[in-house]
């Protein structure tokens, strides 16, 4: 009796190991425990910068985070030359809104103000900087940022989204994988009783 009771239990555990229908095939193991994680975290990768861009986009005008011009404002000693590049730009020769920036940064303590104009005509002078004389005294001015708005689609952001859902269920199928291939087995054991 007891030599039988063996014999039986093993071969129980040799049908319990090659179940028909068991998903612990080679091929499947391989794709599920290795390429769905990668490709999850490629989608990862790509949908984070995507996800932030579009995003960045829709929220940009409603926090003022773009738009205007900064011009930068210093005033220079007598004599002073801040590069022999430098030009000289006249004050009468700068537009309206070009000539009330520079005054506002004058009397601004950080020393900068926005330009409201939506096209700067000395843009590219100002960008390399240039000494203006307003009311007898020397100033280097240049433009410190440009705030250029980003142009993107917004479409970006729900992508971006989506790319990162399913990258993350591609990360957690291993584990899932596994719970559901351990679950049928328990199942069909159960059926076998």
């Amino acid at each position: 009796m007891s030599d039988e009771e063996p014999s039986k239990v093993e071969e129980e555990r040799t049908e319990d190991e090659t179940v028909a229908g068991e998903p612990t095939e080679p091929s499947e193991s391989l794709l599920l425990t290795y390429a769905a994680p990668f490709f999850g975290v490629l989608l990862i990768a790509a949908g984070v910068p995507l996800a932030i861009l579009g995003g960045y986009v829709v929220v940009q005008d409603a926090f003022d985070l773009c738009g205007d011009p900064d011009i930068e404002v210093r005033a220079l000693e007598d004599g002073e030359q801040p590069g022999q590049t430098v030009e000289t730009v006249e004050f009468d020769r700068l537009t309206p809104a070009e000539q009330e920036a520079i005054r506002e940064a004058i009397d601004s303590p950080l020393g900068e103000a926005p330009v409201q104009d939506e096209r700067m005509e000395n843009q590219g002078v100002l960008s390399d900087g240039a000494i203006v004389t307003v009311d007898g005294d020397r100033y280097y001015v240049r433009i410190a940022s440009v705030n250029s708005c980003l142009q993107v689609r917004p479409l970006l952001f729900p992508i971006g989204s989506v790319a990162i859902l399913v990258g993350i269920a591609g990360v957690l199928t291993p584990p899932i994988y596994r719970k559901m291939a351990g679950f049928e087995e328990r199942m069909q054991r159960g059926r076998r009783r």
